[in-house]
């Protein structure tokens, strides 16, 4: 955590690791504020409670993402835009667009503890469920659907169902996100991950 953050970023980077440690129900306000080194009342300067302070996790998250994304040059906006900066691109590009993201969701603390937050909650908190399914499941495949819809009006990737092709490129790289997350090392994340994407280009590019 820098040193320069804003007392709000505080509150948030904290709540999220006293989130992730202890779950949302286990965490009262008074324990985040004195994560942050503030008195109880003064979150309420900043937050309306709880839930707020979870909301703008997820609002930090997708921030944290655009701007990882950004610097990757990997498309973040509408399919077909998406599409077009996808188009005719070598399946070396792409797994280093994949390895780069992959990094991120494994290698910034605030997404790795997200993501621990969503998971351990998902059946606890209706909205970490929400949050979950449109963040790691749903959310991906609507976006890689349209992506690879695009694509295939473009000719570079065969013509089939857009949504299972969908499953079938995120389905492992979720898998590994997860293998990840129980002790498998990174290295062997990324060489499966390149094996993946070989494969992939080998079965849907034209």
């Amino acid at each position: 955590m820098e040193a320069t953050a804003t007392t709000r970023e505080k509150i948030i980077y904290h709540a999220l690791k006293l989130f992730a440690a202890k779950g949302y129900d286990g965490v009262s306000m008074r324990e985040i504020a004195a994560a942050v080194g503030i008195q109880g009342a003064s979150l309420y300067n900043h937050f309306n409670g709880k839930e707020d302070i979870f909301n703008a996790i997820f609002t930090e998250m997708t921030k944290q993402y655009d701007a990882a994304a950004t610097m990757l040059q990997v498309p973040i906006e509408a399919a077909a835009p998406a599409a077009e900066q996808y188009h005719n691109i070598s399946e070396e590009q792409l797994f280093e667009a994949g390895k780069g993201l992959f990094s991120f969701f494994t290698q910034n603390e605030f997404a790795v503890l997200f993501r621990k937050l969503l998971v351990s909650e998902q059946h606890k908190f209706p909205l970490a469920g929400e949050r979950f399914q449109q963040y790691y499941l749903d959310g991906p495949i609507q976006f890689q659907s349209a992506v690879f819809s695009a694509l295939q009006q473009t000719g570079d990737l065969v013509e089939c169902d857009a949504e299972t092709m969908a499953l079938h490129f995120y389905s492992p790289i979720y898998y590994l996100l997860s293998k990840f997350d129980l002790g498998c090392p990174y290295d062997d994340c990324l060489m499966q991950l390149e094996k993946h994407v070989h494969l992939f280009c080998t079965l849907y590019r034209k």
